[in-house]
């Protein structure tokens, strides 16, 4: 029964990513006045706002407003946040997707032990790097380009998706890297809480790692790392394993070390070579990532 199940599911992502082709080819051609979508939202002061929604339009991180907020009661629908909505007229949800307007409602969280990074982080109003993580997540599910950008065809797919009832197919997880020493990490799951912990090591002082909440971006089995290091000489080590790339050149990984738990590297995450394969295993394109601010650290 099962295996009928997951060969329905696979062939009705299938039908998803094809139909989406099909359709951004529709969405392309002019259409009529009375076949394109209108929104005027008042912006906020120091916060860019939309002056106006068209069908070719595409969202990204800072945009807010209605339609960001209908995007994420269709991303928390489809098992890509670790919210809910809650709608006022459950009836609602029976009518096609408005992306000018979101049902009437309100937001609460799947788990009672939400890590308070990301409850800070979250914004239903705002598109943030957690909007970005859920796209880019979506976007991996349904075979389209993994940029984390809200475009027509990703709307589109979402609109299938949410018709064909095509959830997340793995649960929300996040990475949260601690720089207090010892350093670890680890990785919280919605509905579990840490399901993950291991030590790890981040940037020395000359090359810290990023504070803040990224989402990964690029993710390669192994490869060849090399650059300038924070001495100034060139490094190049070869077959790093299990490499997640979340802001520029720094990427969670694993290396082989004495000790971890303490600043050592150009600015990546490090942790044991069996420890970077399980978090590999569980984290993909669109995981967060939270690394706490150096100011955190303790002393050795």
């Amino acid at each position: 029964m099962r295996g009928h199940r997951s060969a329905l599911v696979d062939l009705a992502r299938i039908f998803v990513v094809s139909a989406s082709a099909l359709l951004s080819l529709w969405v392309s051609e002019p259409r009529c006045e009375g076949a394109t979508l209108h929104f005027m939202n008042a912006a906020q002061p120091g916060l860019r706002g939309f002056a106006g929604i068209s069908e070719s339009s595409v969202w990204t991180v800072g945009d807010r407003g209605e339609p960001i907020w209908a995007l994420h009661v269709v991303l928390a629908e489809l098992g890509y946040l670790p919210c809910r909505y809650h709608a006022v007229i459950p009836t609602d949800r029976l009518y096609a997707q408005n992306w000018e307007r979101a049902p009437l409602g309100y937001w609460t969280w799947n788990s009672p032990d939400v890590p308070p990074e990301l409850e800070r982080a979250w914004d239903p109003d705002q598109y943030t790097e957690i909007t970005k993580g859920a796209v880019m997540r979506f976007e991996a599910d349904h075979g389209l380009r993994v940029d984390g950008y809200t475009g027509p065809r990703v709307r589109r797919t979402l609109e299938l998706a949410r018709a064909l009832d095509l959830t997340a197919t793995h649960p929300y997880r996040m990475v949260l890297v601690d720089q207090s020493i010892p350093e670890r990490l680890r990785v919280w799951e919605d509905g579990r809480g840490v399901v993950f912990e291991t030590a790890c090591s981040t940037g020395v002082p000359a090359a810290p790692t990023q504070p803040g909440v990224h989402a990964i971006f690029l993710r390669n089995r192994e490869q060849t790392m090399q650059g300038i290091g924070p001495s100034g000489r060139p490094y190049r080590v070869e077959h790093v394993p299990y490499v997640s790339f979340f802001y520029g050149e720094q990427a969670i990984h694993g290396f082989q070390r004495q000790t971890y738990g303490k600043p050592q590297s150009a600015g990546c995450v490090e942790l044991p070579i069996p420890a970077a394969k399980r978090v590999w295993e569980v984290t993909g394109y669109g995981t967060l990532v939270v690394i706490s601010p150096i100011t955190m650290r303790g002393t050795e």
